[in-house]
């Protein structure tokens, strides 16, 4: 049913408005208002429906003349017209009204078939003019005009009302380069060839416009769009002319829930899915919803805004202290940038850094931060506090600035600080994209005395070799690399081989992201010199990082101790604002523990700073006011010597959720409504039963594993054999044979020697899986079992690509060295280990009769 059209009947009288509601509303919708003040307040919620006024000339309030001013005045309600009703049948009243903008003029009293033919006449003139005025079609292309395509998209919805339809928007990437290359007669060739297409898809009961430049749009029913989606993508690919093959369409999806959301609008959010796929080569089709609309628009504030917050300084410079782990001093800090908006407040970085990053405002951003570094460094200078170096980024985007050298060169000669204090982190990722472009930049910062670092080492997939080649001073480890490798069992992780590679390439190795005091003491085994994380110190706002740098100039001028000194009392260091529970707590530890009581952060470090040497263990109430709890354990952690301390949490039963995740950072924790027995027992094993614990593990490990590679050696080999369940079953046994280690040892030393086993050890490390066994046999000899691998070709493909990929290795490195492989697949007669082993050394025989560097496997039809 097709929607009435609305007229708007403006008359004091109610007796004549009933009359003229009776006349019209057969054929129209009538609206009605007392006096020109109430009609204006119904166009504004009206003014794209309403297609004809009839007005009263004399109202009380605002009468008509005045009325006809209003909304003369308004370039869009001007456009109405306006049929003016009165008693007197003057000239001049007529003139007068047509003067002030009517657009007609009948008498009362009404006449039926005069109102009725007037009204449908103007109606129709007005709407055959509107018609002409939007120009239906779009020259270039055929398809509706946007604002036609607007009108035919709302008649459709009003006629259909039970029928669902989607809007989809192309937008083709990169059109203004394609311009620019091919000219703009292949453009508009190119718009013809999308815009026929578009026709052809949507098929005779779809409509189609022109959208913008170089979007079109159109409306489908919605089981058609959801059919003709796939077609779209499959023409994107495989059916364009060859003008069009190298050009990539984007599609936003609008699905029509709410008809009462103006068509413009609806037009806007497929639009917005179309762009939110910009870029993106793994999509072509976004789906609209509400989600992205909050993204796309909190981007474009932003966007609007960047601008003026650089220029009102709205960006601030965070220091994150790094500290060594060989003689626990604070070595620098890393800066990082927060955005203050004076109405949005604190800007996550993850809101603003990437997007910073698409846009390039990024390059200004890391020159403003770049010379407040500077100016800290000159200041830290001047006021006689240590030269400690910061390190800044360097966005890929810089590296291609021609002028990236000078601009660092001129900071650091305008501040007169030496170049080696500002250290360049230069992402893992741009390596890759660019190596020649960054390798030369690289160089060049060298040369000027910057200090080098790559930052987010482990996050990407640079080429090993590379490394030898990059003119570097310090290897940063990725966050989520550090956190992954820490947890892993020693043998299988790869932790230990990047830093001692680092080391044999002269690099530092800084860890970031070190949250917990496991993650540190495997950092500290394994080698690692620096680190730095939210268990020493969050990023500190300039004036507290001062102040911590201050304090650690002031106290680490004599080494720290590198545990806690043995003293004949151990001590208990207990913090809550509760007077009774630490009465309670130190009478439950009377007689083994001295109990030092806190009632506060403040005192609680006042405390732990006069008894550097002497704490045991800490019981932290999570309850502090103030958040107390969080400011102690900041503090805590930012002197290395209580690195080593227990912490026991205490969290309040009512509240769990809240307390747990804080709590769960450290050693321990209880609900505070406990019995002291328990918290008696918590306390000893933190001290204690954990440290003895630990030890005997650490003790079996190492009796367990080669002292050089790391690996099971045969007494663990054993032992991961014997645990072995049915379901691993089948496994292959792989035995490998490093060639010619005696003639290495002979000609390059035992160094070589050792670097080729290592070599080997780390590269089976990262061609196997967690939960394989890897194991070194001999000198020279490795055993290797790989879970759940029974097909006989799997295992040879396996073995020979070990094989090749250890001697490409050892070339990258200088040696000339092989590896051969005897494989062995385990059946259920129920060998041995050694019966196993002994077949695969039948096959390595037979591989290295064949040929050095090569993989047999052994099969003599009773496997």
């Amino acid at each position: 049913m097709l929607r009435q059209k609305q007229i708007l009947v403006i008359e004091d009288n109610q007796i004549n408005r009933e009359m003229l509601k009776e006349i019209l509303s057969e054929e129209y919708c009538v609206l009605e208002a007392e006096n020109g003040l109430e009609a204006l307040e119904i166009l504004q919620r009206h003014r794209d429906d309403i297609a004809l006024i009839l007005l009263d000339m004399v109202m009380p309030v605002m009468d008509g003349f005045a009325f006809l001013d209003r909304i003369k005045a308004d370039s869009e309600l001007a456009l109405v017209p306006v049929i003016v009703m009165t008693q007197n049948d003057s000239k001049e009243d007529e003139i007068a009204a047509l003067a002030h903008g009517a657009t007609d003029f009948v008498p009362k009293p009404y006449r039926p078939q005069v109102i009725l033919h007037r009204v449908a006449s103007i109606i129709k003139l007005r709407e055959t003019a509107a018609m002409v005025n939007l120009l239906q079609y779009d020259r270039l292309t055929g398809l509706y005009t946007k604002e036609f395509f607007y009108r035919k998209v709302r008649e459709r919805l009003d006629e259909n009302p039970d029928e669902e339809y989607t809007l989809v928007c192309s937008n083709i990437e990169n059109f203004k380069l394609y311009n620019d290359v091919f000219g703009t007669e292949a453009g508009d060739r190119l718009l013809q060839g999308i815009a026929a297409q578009m026709r052809s898809h949507v098929g005779e009961d779809g409509i189609c416009g022109r959208y913008i430049a170089d979007r079109f749009i159109c409306l489908q029913k919605r089981e058609a769009e959801r059919a003709a989606r796939q077609r779209m993508a499959e023409y994107a690919q495989d059916e364009r002319p060859a003008e069009m093959k190298n050009v990539t369409i984007k599609w936003g999806v609008y699905e029509i829930i709410d008809r009462s959301v103006p068509v413009e609008q609806m037009c806007d959010r497929a639009s917005l899915a179309a762009g939110s796929v910009s870029g993106n080569y793994n999509r072509i089709f976004a789906v609209y919803d509400d989600a992205m609309r909050g993204k796309l628009l909190k981007e474009k504030a932003i966007t609007d805004v960047m601008e003026t917050a650089l220029e009102e300084r709205q960006f601030f410079v965070h220091l994150q202290p790094k500290y060594s782990l060989a003689d626990r001093r604070m070595v620098g800090a890393e800066a990082l940038v927060r955005w203050i908006h004076p109405e949005w407040g604190f800007m996550s970085p993850g809101q603003f850094i990437p997007l910073f990053e698409k846009n390039g405002f990024i390059s200004r951003l890391d020159c403003y931060i770049w010379e407040e570094v500077c100016a800290l460094l000159r200041s830290w200078q001047d006021r006689g506090l240590p030269a400690l170096p910061v390190s800044v980024n360097v966005s890929r985007i810089d590296i291609y600035q021609s002028r990236l050298e000078d601009t660092l060169m001129e900071l650091v000669q305008r501040y007169g600080i030496d170049p080696s204090l500002l250290h360049l982190e230069i992402t893992e990722s741009a390596y890759t994209e660019n190596t020649e472009r960054v390798l030369s930049t690289v160089e060049r910062l060298k040369r000027l005395g910057f200090t080098i670092e790559m930052d987010d080492f482990g996050s990407g997939y640079s080429s090993l070799s590379l490394l030898g080649q990059m003119k570097l001073d310090i290897l940063k480890l990725d966050m989520k690399f550090v956190q992954n490798e820490t947890e892993k069992p020693e043998g299988q992780s790869i932790l230990n081989d990047i830093i001692n590679m680092a080391h044999r390439l002269h690099l530092k190795v800084v860890a970031e992201g070190v949250e917990t005091r496991a993650q540190m003491r495997r950092l500290e085994q394994d080698g690692c010199d620096y680190v730095q994380g939210y268990f020493f110190s969050k990023p500190l706002p300039v004036a507290e990082y001062e102040a911590l740098l201050e304090k650690a100039w002031k106290t680490q001028q004599l080494s720290l101790p590198d545990a806690r000194t043995e003293d004949s009392v151990q001590r208990l260091l207990v913090i809550d604002d509760d007077a009774a529970y630490r009465e309670s707590v130190r009478l439950a530890f009377e007689g083994r523990y001295e109990v030092l009581e806190a009632e506060d952060a403040q005192s609680a470090c006042a405390c732990l700073a006069a008894n550097r040497n002497g704490v045991s263990a800490i019981i932290l109430s999570m309850m502090l006011p103030e958040k107390g709890a969080e400011v102690f354990l900041n503090q805590m952690r930012r002197d290395s010597a209580n690195w080593r301390i227990p912490v026991l949490a205490l969290i309040p039963q009512c509240d769990v959720e809240k307390e747990l995740p804080l709590a769960l950072e450290l050693d321990d924790f209880l609900c505070k409504c406990h019995p002291m027995f328990d918290l008696r027992k918590r306390v000893v094993r933190l001290i204690d039963v954990e440290t003895i614990c630990a030890r005997e593990q650490a003790l079996r490990d190492e009796a367990n594993r080669d002292y050089l590679t790391g690996l099971y050696n045969r007494r663990g080999l054993h032992e991961a054999v014997n645990a072995l369940r049915s379901e691993d079953l089948p496994a292959s046994l792989f035995l490998f044979d490093l060639d010619n280690l005696k003639r290495v040892n002979d000609t390059g030393g035992h160094d070589t020697g050792d670097r080729m086993i290592k070599t080997f050890a780390g590269l089976l490390r990262c061609m196997t899986r967690e939960k394989d066994v890897l194991c070194r046999y001999g000198g020279d000899e490795f055993v290797v079992i790989l879970r759940h691998m029974g097909d006989a070709e799997t295992a040879v493909e396996k073995g020979s690509k070990i094989c090749r990929v250890f001697r490409e290795s050892l070339l990258e490195v200088g040696i000339d060295g092989s590896c051969s492989c005897g494989v062995a697949i385990s059946d259920d007669r129920g060998r041995s280990m050694i019966e196993w082993i002994e077949l695969a050394d039948r096959a390595l025989y037979n591989a290295k009769r064949q040929s050095k560097g090569s993989c047999c496997l052994w099969n003599d039809g009773q496997l």
